[in-house]
């Protein structure tokens, strides 16, 4: 296989792969290698969802964070996920903060061209976009982060149809951000939180020499249909409500189906943890007629979500 054709096979490669080998210990710290063996030199940070992310240029910050919307619009509601795609969290109460996270400069590398932009795949150009006035509403989860020498994605984008007034009649819509760090001490890096349990913890060093972090949301509803159509309506709220200027220029009206699920398998999510344990059997190395038919499902997420999110550039502050 040529190397272009084998980066490309990489780049299709769901958040599920990613994650895999990491679902068993998902609240262990992992302390950092021993002397000898193989540096952490790469921390990445996966966002799964209808986040906004919002690249404040002017203090080199990054925040990311998912609007809670009044609790009587249930049908935009979601569930949360930090680290373990398999136990979800239920929403908060209306009058109760949401889920913080910050995480510092501290065992980052530091470059000497810092104040570059990141990398951000072209993928993501139908939704990157540059506003000074945006408001931080009140979020189910906010996540404070450095900005990152790269934003990336995995899966393939999701094809959208815009409004009657946007920049554009179609694109694509990538359903993750990936953002990814260079690592000069991984003893020094913590995720703070305000989480009273103290699952703070990153992931595993799953992959050789990479430490990662996963955030995720998903509707609360399960029928497919549903989830359709919160995902256009959801991604609409949170453009009126935290972007007012990108409203009409980025407003959704058709996302399609983010997996081949068939309508019948309501409440299904075959690309999730949370599947029942089988005993382990022996198979033959060898298909023949008489073996039975492998059942494939195209695995594109972890959470089954149904949009992705919007990438705005500012030099401001959040308005009041």
């Amino acid at each position: 296989m040529k190397r272009r054709d084998l980066l490309k096979a990489f780049s299709v490669l769901p958040i599920a792969a990613a994650l895999s080998e990491c679902r068993e210990s998902q609240y262990k710290a992992t302390p950092p290698p021993k002397h000898g063996g193989e540096a952490v030199h790469t921390l990445q940070i996966l966002l799964e969802g209808t986040f906004a992310v919002v690249l404040r240029q002017d203090i080199n910050r990054l925040t990311a964070f998912v609007p809670r919307p009044d609790p009587k619009a249930a049908d935009l509601a979601h569930y949360f996920y930090f680290n373990d795609p398999e136990h979800n969290t239920e929403p908060r109460k209306a009058d109760s903060k949401g889920y913080h996270f910050e995480l510092g400069a501290e065992g980052l590398r530091k470059y000497p061209n810092a104040k570059l932009p990141p990398y951000i795949n072209p993928d993501f150009n139908d939704f990157v976009a540059e506003t000074q006035k945006w408001r931080l509403l009140d979020s189910l989860v906010t996540i404070n982060l450095p900005i990152p020498r790269s934003i990336n994605f995995m899966g393939r984008p999701l094809h959208v149809e815009f409004g009657p007034n946007a920049l554009k009649h179609t694109g694509l819509m990538p359903t993750n951000h990936i953002l990814e760090y260079g690592v000069e001490d991984v003893g020094k890096i913590g995720m703070k939180c305000d989480d009273p349990e103290g699952h703070c913890a990153n992931l595993p060093f799953c992959s050789p020499g990479i430490a990662r972090f996963y955030f995720g949301v998903r509707p609360v509803m399960n029928g497919l249909q549903e989830r359709q159509k919160h995902a256009v309506a959801f991604f609409n709220f949170m453009l009126e409500r935290a972007f007012p200027e990108l409203r009409q220029k980025y407003e959704l009206k058709y996302i399609e189906r983010a997996d081949d699920t068939p309508e019948s398998s309501r409440g299904a999510y075959p690309t999730a943890f949370n599947k029942v344990k089988q005993s382990p059997v022996l198979v033959p190395e060898i298909l023949d007629s008489a073996s039975p038919r492998p059942r494939l499902v195209r695995v594109a997420s972890m959470v089954d979500c149904q949009a992705g999110g919007i990438l705005v550039k500012t030099n401001k502050a959040p308005i009041g």
